[in-house]
């Protein structure tokens, strides 16, 4: 009746408008949303080489997977990625161009441009060139002299190639051992070995010094490409490792592997005039490299002796102590940065006298790149002192287990944290900077008003603030919770102390660095994390939770301890790996400004907490671990309810109807006939059994074999079995969340608490808290709800969430956000699907369902809830590394990217994302990529690149010395090179990646010369 009056009288058309409304407002919703990746906050992974760009003030850095990161001042960076996943040997930077070219370990040559074609800074690769013609033209050192176009190519067989810097051509004259022999009449017949050093002189740039591996040295005319001189040999002494000359260009010094050091002097070439050893009678490290700023003062990568170095070294030598820096982790490069500056403009905290006015003085920092993070010393004071950087913080010191991420932190609290992080940092780095000596770029964009914050727990216990507001992610404050159990003690100050008493050491040891490969206690590792603004809850794996509050002051803290049960001890069933639990101090602790301690909670057994959540206006605190979860009243330090899931089918078979048993008793009489169907022909359950791994990296069956459960006595049962009959399981707590008061009266509020299992339960509860009047006569009352959601399908329950009638989530910390009145909905996402029921009859609604069949084996990693321009949505990220956004409650798909790699498993588990749409994963141990999703996360940076340093007049080039095609031979090159980033096959095809035995182009005489030299 009712679809024969609306065709009638037109009620079709108005149908038909409202669902273009809905079509346009649809359409309009799904613009908002594009993922974009923005920069890359951190320390690159397994870094190679270092470079620093003397003229733009900037360093580059060369990791082991191919890619080049270039930094400047906090705010300038650039990446870019070469085709081929090779390490990166050397970084060679143009003195008179807009360029830099990079070595690369597959014998490949890059050149890079800073710019691209539209005038941005950018990192764009231009052309690539390859060295082939088997071992003995493996490239091992390059030299680029500044301001000229020749690059001189050191390889594995003593010969030097000069070629030109645009790859265009290359000389038929090398820089050959026999050649110099010849021409200088020398009368040994040694083979010098591969060459190890390529160093141009810094008073005349026309002048190459070759050193070669069994410690032969040559003296070279860069222009003419004539042989000067000839050192050595050195017979008495080791391998060359490095060479480094003295600013005068008159001497320089040589380093070799078993910790000798030469120095030599232009005019003497028979032997050098001094020879030391840092530790006579004794083995050193050998010297990989070595720099020479002044007469008083060497700098140089080893050197420390073996018997008193526990791993890795850096020696400072000056005229009146020798300093040894003992690292945890290898030395991949290293420079002095000098610059010359008044001492009052300079920043450096001195505790000497105060310099005369005026005084001008070098001031020497050196940079320290390892393996695993990048130091900063200041040379100029004799307490070595560390700078704190602006950007390149290792984050992975200790594993990063849990994350966070907050944005739009409020202004008080982040002034708070500021101010006392200043003072932590200033405990460790004594050496502060007004002035940042690489400050390279000039910024033209403005910094936005956001405050972003991305929160990491540690495996040493430690929970780390980091400052994300701008592309240089700086470190913010740091709460070291190891120093409140009694059996563990703080080491955040390991950096800047010295190993011995000055009266016992000879010469002077100090370990530096901040590294630790080593964790104390792995009970002691962060596995859950909840930041409320003003409180702080730290989960740790020993079945302990901290939680913290915000104090302005400086406080004398005893902790409260409260013990929670979960289940009963059994020694029997303690594991091989059972450890006592951790005790909690019971004295007084002295706590600084920041977050401090107040309740301690123990759970029993010492089993990780898995989830966490905290209502603080109701001081509620909900803690959940593999065997239940508890929720606490922290303002009366009580316990209100425990409850354990490793049992939870048995205790939820009395809430079930008449018409719900009969289904479930069908069900589960299907499941034990498959179960008796698959069992046939099996020889010994126990035997055939064995637990696949997932992703993971846990022993939960697979999704594409789930198979039946294995009993203790080795019998098999279904997943929906009778309880009498099915064994106990564990039904880990996944996830928690307290739900906004749906009820308030003048005597109490009715909160919701939600349960999330990591079998697909869904619990909930209802919580009575009086009101503040009756707070200290009352205290609150968990009571479960009858009707309860649960999957059934073993698939995690990954969030939890209640909608109002305005599509807003009901958050417990957000005052004034909800609307108790009109129709509510709850909101479950599992591994399989997303839901959306309707409350309180819990029908389904909405549903989309990820998973098509069994078989499939993409499934949800993480949910994540986002408020964009008043609408609600949903954003998954899945196992294939895809995520996906969800209008709510009617769970349209707005947008699909991919934005982690499929085989990317750390960065999938660690995926965090905003209310606003600021996403960050774990690119690496070292490294979080960042990116959003909506128009407000949107990050903007604009920098450019200029030469700060005044470039001289370029020296004589080759030309005005004879004609430069007679030893420049030029290769065709059909195709101009492209503007923007190549890829593989057109490195190999359209660029003409070229051999040094093929067609040169040139004369028929000059090859043949070429031929006879390098033969």
């Amino acid at each position: 009746m009712w679809k024969f009056l609306g065709k009638k009288f037109g009620r079709s058309s108005g149908a038909s408008s409202r669902s273009h409304s809905v079509a346009s407002s649809l359409a309009d919703l799904r613009g908002k949303f594009y993922l974009e990746k923005h920069c890359t906050h951190g320390f690159p992974l397994a870094p190679s080489c270092m470079t620093y760009d003397p003229y733009r003030r900037v360093i580059f850095i060369g990791t082991a997977s191919g890619e080049l990161r270039m930094v400047g001042q906090a705010g300038v960076e650039l990446t870019g990625m070469h085709d081929d996943i090779n390490k990166v040997v050397q970084i060679l930077p143009f003195a008179s161009e807009e360029s830099v070219i990079t070595i690369c370990s597959n014998n490949l040559m890059h050149k890079w441009s800073l710019v691209d074609d539209l005038g941005n800074s950018r990192l764009v690769l231009k052309r690539s060139y390859k060295f082939q013609g088997g071992l003995a033209k493996t490239i091992t050192v390059c030299c680029l002299p500044p301001f000229c176009d020749c690059l001189f190519v050191g390889t594995l067989g003593g010969i030097t190639y000069p070629m030109d810097t645009g790859f265009d051509g290359m000389s038929p004259e090398v820089l050959s051992w026999s050649r110099a022999r010849a021409y200088l009449k020398y009368k040994g017949k040694d083979v010098p070995g591969e060459v190890r050093c390529l160093e141009i002189c810094p008073t005349n740039h026309k002048q190459l010094l070759i050193g070669y591996e069994h410690s032969y040295l040559e003296l070279w005319d860069a222009l003419s490409w004539k042989p000067i001189s000839i050192f050595g040999p050195l017979k008495d002494t080791a391998d060359l490792l490095s060479i480094c000359w003295h600013s005068d260009g008159q001497r320089f010094i040589t380093s070799h592997w078993n910790g000798t050091i030469c120095f030599w002097n232009t005019s003497t070439t028979a032997k050098p005039y001094m020879t030391q050893k840092l530790h006579e009678g004794e083995r050193c490290q050998d010297i990989s490299r070595i720099f020479w700023p002044s007469d008083d003062l060497l700098v140089m990568s080893g050197g420390g002796a073996l018997d008193a170095v526990d791993g890795y070294s850096a020696t400072v030598k000056d005229s009146e102590e020798t300093v040894t820096l003992q690292m945890s982790s290898r030395v991949v490069g290293m420079h002095i940065l000098e610059d010359a500056q008044a001492d009052r403009d300079s920043g450096i905290v001195n505790s000497g006298p105060e310099p005369s006015e005026g005084a001008s003085t070098v001031r020497r920092v050196l940079i320290l790149l390892l393996e695993q993070e990048i130091l900063f010393i200041d040379l100029q004071l004799p307490e070595l002192p560390l700078l704190k950087p602006p950007y390149l913080h290792s984050m992975h010191n200790s594993p990063v287990k849990c994350v966070e991420l907050h944005s739009d932190v409020g202004r008080e609290l982040w002034q708070t944290l500021s101010q006392v992080g200043r003072v932590q940092q200033e405990a460790v780095y004594r050496a502060r900077a007004k002035n940042w000596p690489i400050d390279g770029g000039e910024l033209c964009s403005v910094p936005h008003d956001r405050r972003d914050l991305i929160v990491t727990g540690h495996e040493d216990g430690t929970v780390k603030f980091w400052d994300i507001r701008e592309i240089s992610m700086q470190l913010l404050y740091v709460v070291n919770c190891s120093r409140f159990f009694a059996s563990l003690d703080s080491d955040f100050t390991r950096s800047d102390s010295d190993s011995e008493s000055p009266e016992e050491r000879q010469p002077r040891s100090r370990q530096i660095g901040f590294w630790d490969p080593r964790s104390d206690d792995d009970q002691m590792m962060v596995m859950a994390l909840h930041f409320n603004g003003d409180q702080l809850v730290v989960g740790f794996q020993g079945g302990i939770a901290l939680l913290f509050h915000i104090n302005n002051q400086s406080a004398n803290i005893n902790i409260k301890l409260v013990r929670v049960s979960i289940m009963r001890d059994d020694p029997r069933q303690r594991g091989r790996n059972w450890q006592a639990p951790l005790e909690v101090r019971t004295d007084s602790v002295e706590c600084s400004p920041g977050y401090q301690p107040f309740l301690c909670l123990s759970l029993f057994p010492n089993i990780s907490v898995t989830a966490l959540a905290i209502a603080q206006n109701s001081h509620l605190l909900g803690v959940g671990c593999i065997y239940g979860f508890c929720v606490v009243d922290y303002f009366k330090n009580t316990i209100i309810h425990t409850q354990s899931t490793y049992v939870m089918s048995q205790l939820d078979q009395g809430h079930l109807s008449r018409l719900q048993s009969i289904r479930r008793s069908f069900r589960q009489s299907l499941k034990r006939l498959n179960v008796r169907h698959s069992m046939r022909g099996m020889q010994s359950t126990q035997r055939s059994y064995r637990p696949t791994f997932n992703r993971s990296g846990s022993t939960r069956p697979s999704r594409m074999n789930r198979g039946p459960v294995i009993g203790a006595e080795g019998g098999a049962t279904g997943g929906g079995a009778s309880a009498e009959s099915q064994p106990l399981r564990r039904d880990t707590v996944r996830t928690i969340a307290f739900t906004a008061p749906c009820h308030i009266t003048g005597h109490s509020s009715v909160y919701s608490l939600l349960i999330g299992t990591n079998q697909g339960g869904v619990h909930a509860f209802t919580v009575d808290v009086p009101s503040a009047k009756h707070r200290d006569s009352r205290s609150p009352i968990v009571l479960p709800i009858e009707r309860e959601f649960n999957a059934k399908k073993n698939h995690a329950a990954l969030f939890l969430g209640v909608l109002d009638s305005h599509n807003y989530l009901l958050d417990v910390n957000d005052k004034g956000s909800y609307h108790p009145k009109g129709g509510q909905y709850l909101v479950v996402c599992t591994e399989d699907c997303l839901k959306v029921l309707s409350l309180p009859h819990m029908k389904k609604k909405f549903r989309m369902k990820l998973k098509q069949s069994d078989e499939d084996e993409q499934h949800i990693i993480s949910a994540h809830y986002l408020r964009v321009s008043g609408q609600s949505a949903m954003l998954l990220m899945d196992s294939e590394g895809f995520i996906s956004v969800y209008s709510l409650p009617d769970l349209k798909l707005l947008c699909k990217e991919d934005c982690v790699d499929a085989s990317d498993a750390i960065g999938q588990r660690h995926f965090v994302c905003s209310r606003g749409g600021i996403l960050a994963h774990q690119r690496s141990p070292s490294e979080f990529t960042r990116g959003s999703i909506t128009e407000e996360a949107r990050m903007e940076f604009h920098f450019t690149l200029q030469a700060r340093q005044a470039t001289p007049p370029p020296p004589p080039t080759p030309s005005s010395l004879g004609n430069c095609n007679d030893y420049l031979v030029e290769i065709p090159s059909p195709i101009k090179s492209p503007t923007s980033p190549p890829t593989t096959e057109s490195l190999m095809e359209t660029k003409g990646t070229t051999d040094i035995d093929g067609d040169f182009g040139g004369s028929p005489e000059a090859i043949d010369a070429f031929r006879e030299i390098a033969l």
